[in-house]
């Protein structure tokens, strides 16, 4: 089954045309989302009847970002990366516009849903993924299914308060870049910090160690709520060797007795490709259920 899959972010959209979970082709281009969503809409259409003439797609598979009705496959609050692109209905365009089917689902469910089938939550039953970049997002499996709420938006784990903040105002990558400058640190990106981080230089080592700690409480609190046999963290940060081991142990530090080391903290398999692959494995899914 050949499938065209988005995943729709605020800077750009990647696209891949899938076959039994390789990539035939894939690249990307910008969102552009100050031009609207009708803009975006006419170049997702035009790239769909593009790949139905040269690969015979099946079908149409949407990770985005926001909250996504999965059994209808619209958008129905706008993320704030696209905050005009409220009640966004993909199925209607891509039946109407290319006679093919569509499968949509937020973008930190189909990342979950890679890791699930075939990454580092394949072997676990019950896990949280989160996402740390310029926000902190999360997905819920449990009995390994996306667990979505009755609205479509449980895995809000950014909105999380620790303390008076929101967990993503005080433990994303983006909130540790500016309390890095405002301790002084002439930092612009994760890289820079930690290249300080690792030269031993004082403020540097304070500054990461309290976004460690930070991401520990959170995380804490995901495993008194969910006791998951796993925290599953994706993003840009997580590509870093100790990342997990040493996000586990601050974690574990705010755990008691009987929650303390019963979830694993592990790094994703996938980087790039995670939502455009969980948007393939949805809609094969959905194929399946329709015969």
């Amino acid at each position: 089954m050949r499938v065209l899959c988005f995943d729709i972010g605020g800077t750009n959209v990647k696209f891949g045309v899938i076959e039994d979970e390789k990539f035939l082709e894939k690249g990307l281009f910008d969102t552009n989302a100050d031009l609207g969503k009708e803009h975006l809409t006419n170049i997702l259409v035009a790239m769909a009847k593009s790949m139905k003439e040269k690969y015979q797609i099946e079908g149409v598979g949407i990770s985005c970002a926001g909250s996504v009705n999965f059994e209808k496959a619209y958008i129905s609050i706008a993320p704030d990366a696209l905050p005009s692109f409220s009640n966004w209905d993909f199925r209607k365009i891509f039946k109407e516009s290319v006679d093919l089917d569509c499968v949509a689902d937020n973008d930190v469910n189909c990342f979950a849903k890679a890791e699930c089938v075939n990454g580092a939550g394949k072997d676990f039953d019950h896990f949280i993924v989160i996402t740390v970049g310029t926000g902190i997002g999360g997905a819920i499996v449990m009995n390994d299914q996306i667990w979505r709420g009755k609205n479509y938006n449980a895995g809000e784990v950014g909105r999380v308060l620790i303390g008076n903040a929101k967990w993503e105002s005080v433990a994303s990558t983006s909130a540790l870049i500016k309390e890095a400058r405002r301790a002084g640190l002439d930092v612009h990106n994760g890289i820079e910090l930690f290249q300080l981080y690792d030269s031993h230089d004082e403020i540097a080592i304070a500054v990461v160690n309290r976004f460690y700690d930070l991401l520990g409480v959170g995380m804490a609190n995901l495993v008194y709520v969910y006791n998951p046999e796993a925290i599953i963290i994706g993003g840009g940060i997580s590509k870093r060797e100790s990342f997990a081991s040493t996000v586990e142990k601050y974690m574990n530090s705010h755990l008691s007795y009987g929650f303390r080391n019963t979830a694993q903290v592990l790094c994703a398999s996938y980087r790039n490709d995670g939502g455009m692959l969980g948007a393939y494995y949805n809609f094969v899914e959905y194929k399946k259920e329709k015969k």
